[in-house]
This record gives C-alpha cells, sequence and structure tokens, in this order.
C-alpha cells in the first residue's frame, strides 16, 4: 500500500516508493530543490501575507520570506498607495531625496525605499516563501492542500539526480500542469463569478 502523505517523514518515504530505491540520505534534498522550484513558479493567495514595515534611516527592510511584492502602502493619517518605480526613474524624480508624503517606491536588494523619503511605517503585501519542510518543522499549508504537488515537484529532481530523461520529461509536464490548475483555481476563489465594476458614476 502507499505511503499516505501527511507530513515530512512520510513525504521522504514516499518519495522513495515511486522512485522505487532507497533515497532515505538524499530526499531531504529534493524536498529542498522542489521548494526552490515552488518559489520560483507558485503564486497563489495562501502565499499572500501582509507585513507592517519601519524604515530605519527611510529605508525598510524586506521580510525574510519575501518572494514578489503586490501592494504597498504609506501608513500616513490616509493611506496612501504607492506605484513602483525603477531606480533611474527614482533618480530622476527624486534626484535630492527630498522628504515629504510618498507617492513612490523603489526595490534593491532587500530594501525598500518610499519615494520622496517618508518615516511612516509602509503596508507590504506580499507573496511569501513557502515555508520549508524539515524534521523541526513537519508540515505547512502546502504539504496539507496538495500533497501529490510535493511529491512529484521531488521527484521532478530525483529524476534529474539519476539522468532519467523519460522521467524528468513525465514529472516537468506533471508538475507545470498541477501549478496551472493551482492558479486556476486560486483565481475561481478569489473572484467567482464577479461581473466587471466600472469606475466613476454609473447612471
Amino acid at each position: 500500500m502507499a505511503t499516505v502523505i501527511a507530513d515530512y517523514a512520510s513525504l521522504k518515504t514516499a518519495i522513495g516508493e515511486f522512485a522505487a530505491r532507497d533515497l532515505s540520505a538524499d530526499a531531504d534534498v529534493f524536498i529542498d530543490q522542489a521548494e526552490a522550484y515552488f518559489n520560483l513558479r507558485l503564486r497563489c493567495r495562501q502565499m499572500e501575507t501582509v507585513d507592517d514595515l519601519t524604515p530605519t534611516s527611510n529605508v525598510c527592510t524586506l521580510p525574510t520570506d519575501y518572494l514578489e511584492y503586490k501592494r504597498v502602502v504609506e501608513l500616513a493619517s490616509i493611506r496612501r498607495p504607492l506605484k513602483y518605480i525603477t531606480e533611474d526613474a527614482a533618480d530622476r524624480l527624486y534626484a535630492s531625496r527630498y522628504s515629504g508624503l510618498a507617492n513612490h517606491f523603489t526595490i534593491v536588494g532587500s530594501s525598500l525605499t518610499a519615494l520622496p523619503l517618508s518615516s511612516n511605517d509602509i503596508e507590504l503585501t506580499y507573496y511569501a516563501k513557502v515555508p520549508a519542510l524539515s524534521g523541526a518543522a513537519t508540515t505547512n499549508w502546502l504539504l496539507l492542500a496538495h500533497p501529490g504537488l510535493y511529491l512529484h515537484g521531488s521527484l521532478l529532481y530525483v529524476a534529474e539526480w539519476i539522468q532519467d530523461d523519460a522521467m524528468l520529461q513525465k514529472e516537468s509536464t506533471f508538475v507545470q500542469n498541477y501549478i496551472d490548475r493551482i492558479a486556476e483555481l486560486d483565481n475561481r476563489a478569489k473572484f467567482g463569478n464577479a461581473g466587471v465594476t466600472l469606475a466613476g458614476v454609473v447612471v
């Protein structure tokens, strides 16, 4: 009987069963590689996180699990949604780096800067990394919701390691189709059958 995947240990067992070989010494490596792949390709509402950032010398440090921003708001007396600009645009528009209520933000490395420079907190809505599985953290939302994706994402890297091109192609197709399906379900869960909302006055 195939192992039911419920946590980190059972996932490692299932990887060995599906690969039909003893992978007890290496399964954690394949799981790590799968998680890195998920962080590159997967974006869904379960990854959305809101965090308030407090600037130091007008610069905010991004969270350690940050992948991609979704929305940035300056927490002034009236909330101010900010628009992204590139570093070059920031230098053109704010060459003197004057202070004031912010209109834009830019990201360099692990830092976010609101411009004009502001000392107000920044509300960052972002996509967070999938929490990594380990002996101490035996489960996470993705494993609970989609154990099959975790399994086949790990088998993708097993196939690469054992140089099995047919298995590699099979697992790659399975994983990408699974991620596409999650994206479809995510859109339906968030928007359902919502119609078009018109801006402005409707008569």
